[in-house]
């Protein structure tokens, strides 16, 4: 049976959903939708290896495919017009032998390299542009990258470097060659592809699907996770990568992953202030304070929830979502009873990674 990667990833994406979730929680996860609703999502259903891997993928495609899924009949509508959907027991078997000729690329890591990916490839990109016309004594051309803060970048760090154009070439280019000597071939040439010299433009993804006669969300997903492999390997390997771990370099973020939001509720319960002092500081209401200290147990393994669950509600919790075996917060509240909040539920499954 043949259809589009694309479709393949929906596929698998409604799997680890198992109808709990609208197709729509999918396109927020791909696109990397920086709230806490899709934050947790993406950790409570396995997915976050594939946040904001596909940034330019829209909804219209997310329904097209899932159309294509439902004639093929390897999906069904768990309720009529509810978006929700479950895989048919062919679904099951399409989706294994697809993800055995075409797996999940292995070293995508979205959530954690989310933000590093566009830095390197945006940093990287022009400066393999800006030194490859340097070099060419080119002096007029368009830059590959338009942003403002990249240009600045990269500008100050060819200026302020220490070795002249030639060695900062050579530098980058054994840099890269090394990184890409460990990744399988098709990708080493994907990443290529994409470069910018002063001879030629680099290829957009769907140039490079019509060269290489491959699928273009294949393609991107490729290119995506060397860039995640690139970041991995320079990060536990920073002595031999004295260019690309500049490259890697954060302006004022953190180590830890949190959105602007909820970064300054963190700040204020280091300070001790409780849930209700936060939301009216904040002027916020007190379920999106939770939805904060829930992205905050996503995101930090030494986060203590213990001042907002106590022991005995956590292993009641845990007790009940084993048994039911789901992710579904209303089954698992009604078992609790009213003794036991959603955010109390919500926190307890982020804390176990479930």
């Amino acid at each position: 049976m043949e259809f589009s990667y694309r479709s393949q990833l929906i596929l698998y994406c409604l799997h680890k959903l198992n109808g709990e979730r609208t197709v729509y929680g999918i396109f927020h996860i791909l696109t990397g939708k920086k709230s806490s609703q899709t934050i947790g999502d993406a950790n409570l259903y396995g997915l976050s290896h594939l946040f904001g891997t596909l940034k330019t993928i829209d909804r219209n495609q997310i329904l097209e495919s899932t159309r294509e899924l439902l004639q093929l009949n390897l999906i069904i509508e768990i309720l009529p017009s509810t978006n929700k959907f479950i895989l048919t027991p062919e679904g099951i078997q399409v989706l294994k032998s697809s993800l055995e000729a075409k797996p999940i690329p292995s070293k995508l890591n979205g959530w954690k390299y989310n933000d590093a990916t566009s830095i390197l490839w945006q940093r990287l990109s022009l400066l393999t542009q800006v030194l490859s016309n340097l070099i060419h004594g080119i002096t007029q051309y368009t830059a590959i990258q338009q942003d403002d803060h990249v240009v600045e970048w990269v500008k100050q760090f060819v200026k302020n470097v220490r070795f002249n154009r030639h060695e900062l070439a050579e530098m980058l280019y054994k840099e890269c060659q090394l990184c890409l000597t460990k990744v399988p071939e098709p990708e080493a040439t994907i990443f290529v592809m994409r470069l910018t010299g002063s001879n030629r433009i680099g290829y957009t993804n769907d140039q490079i699907s019509s060269i290489l006669n491959e699928d273009e969300t294949w393609c991107q997903l490729l290119f995506i996770n060397v860039l995640h492999f690139v970041i991995a390997y320079v990060e536990s390997n920073k002595a031999d990568f004295l260019i690309l771990q500049q490259l890697l370099r954060r302006n004022e973020q953190s180590d830890v992953s949190l959105t602007t939001s909820t970064r300054f509720t963190f700040s204020l319960l280091l300070q001790g202030k409780t849930i209700d002092e936060i939301a009216n500081i904040r002027n916020l209401k007190r379920n999106t304070i939770e939805d904060h200290i829930v992205e905050i147990t996503h995101n930090m393994k030494d986060f203590s929830i213990k001042p907002f669950v106590s022991k005995k509600h956590q292993e009641k919790i845990l007790s009940i979502y084993k048994e039911l075996n789901t992710k579904q917060l209303r089954p698992i509240k009604e078992r609790l009873g009213t003794d036991i909040s959603y955010f109390e539920i919500r926190l307890v499954l982020a804390k176990s990674g479930v």
